[in-house]
């Protein structure tokens, strides 16, 4: 008799390791993968160990799973979903699709609020467009980094109301921003050593104080070129040329290779030819700092909108003599740079060239060269991004 349950449940193992290996899972919440690691693993249909058991999974059975819960995850294998002990299960994120709207137990984080009606984009990678504020909600669409939407309301639940391609649904907060300010934990740091916290957007308003350079402060909104802020509870207007946005300094080896340069310049090229446009950002046409923040936004890095602010955020200094593709090279014009720090920004390509989207006589997005006269004379330095 227990010969025969040792048989019976061995060809249930089989039986179900030979499903999940048959068939793929079509559900579209699946967050990561995973493989059993032990003989029988029970699959339960709640995550305790006094829920009911609904198979067992044998040891390297391939799983998919749905949610993370710490010591448990939900998982699927074949015609079966249940949850199964993390303990002995290895789980790999999906990070190529990012489910990206997953949840997390953390306290939910300050939110930009004063988004509604404002254009957005989508900042993740295969961000889930739903008919819903909800994960159970259906997926309408999903959308590609830097996809243009248009935020109609930012809800306390962590979701935003949004309109694409003339249809209405809902996006998880964490993954829009709206005039480069990230919808979830909108926060800046200052650039400058010594920057003026004032009263109006204008330098002619009044200094409510000083900010030294580091200093995090909360942002509301983006007017023009200020950022309206709040530090310490005061709130007032920074110029956002110091201003870089997201809480912590950024760390990077500049005598490291940049992990992203390629990848950087592979898709800049593809927008070679395209129009030059003052003040655009989208590859219907491009000023100089609206492409290189376009071009880096593929690749998961938020720029402002201005040669000079993307001068200051960057806080990795190149010297010539060590650029690498993916750059950025800056260069200051005295008589174009109405009084900044910086005229011009490309993305250094090798071989001593850069690529920009010049002007609309030179033919918008063109490669040149750091060697001619004025690309040399006008040189400022370049900052590694990644």
């Amino acid at each position: 008799m227990k010969f025969f349950k040792f048989i019976n449940k061995t060809f249930i193992f089989s039986v179900i390791t030979a499903a999940c290996l048959g068939s793929a899972a079509l559900a579209d919440d699946v967050i990561g993968t995973g493989v059993v690691e032990g003989q029988s693993l029970r699959l339960r249909s709640e995550a305790s160990t006094d829920a009911s058991i609904i198979a067992y999974l044998d040891n390297k059975t391939p799983v998919d799973v749905h949610e993370d819960l710490g010591d448990w995850f939900k998982v699927s294998c074949g015609d079966y979903t249940g949850y199964v002990s993390a303990e002995y299960l290895t789980y790999t994120p999906d990070t190529s699709t990012a489910s990206s709207d997953t949840t997390s137990s953390d306290p939910a984080p300050r939110q930009f609020s004063n988004a509604g009606g404002s254009a957005g984009v989508i900042t993740g990678i295969g961000v889930n467009f739903r008919a819903e504020p909800s994960m159970d909600g259906a997926i309408i669409n999903n959308l590609p980094l830097s996809s243009a939407i248009t935020v109609m309301e930012v809800l306390d639940s962590g979701w935003c109301e949004v309109s694409w391609n003339g249809e209405t649904g809902y996006i998880k907060s964490d993954y829009v921003a709206v005039n480069g300010i990230p919808v979830v934990d909108p926060v800046g740091v200052i650039t400058g050593s010594i920057v003026n916290l004032r009263a109006e957007p204008s330098t002619e308003s009044s200094i409510l104080t000083k900010l030294s350079s580091g200093t995090t402060v909360e942002l509301n909104s983006l007017d023009g070129e200020w950022y309206s802020v709040v530090y310490n509870g005061m709130s007032g207007f920074v110029s956002a040329d110091y201003i870089r946005i997201g809480s912590a300094p950024e760390s990077i080896d500049a005598a490291a290779p940049s992990t992203i340069g390629s990848g950087v310049v592979d898709t800049a090229k593809k927008y070679l030819g395209t129009p030059y446009s003052y003040g655009g950002a989208s590859s219907r046409g491009f000023d100089c700092s609206g492409f290189t923040m376009y071009v880096f936004s593929q690749h998961g890095y938020s720029l402002p909108h201005s040669a000079t602010s993307q001068w200051n955020a960057c806080s990795v200094s190149v010297s010539k003599s060590d650029l690498q593709p993916g750059d950025l090279v800056f260069f200051n014009d005295p008589a174009r740079n109405a009084g900044k720090a910086c005229s011009h920004v490309g993305i250094y390509v090798g071989d001593n060239q850069f690529i920009h989207s010049s002007s609309s006589r030179s033919g918008g997005v063109i490669i040149s060269s750091l060697g001619e006269s004025y690309y040399s004379t006008y040189y400022k330095g370049a900052k590694r991004v990644g």
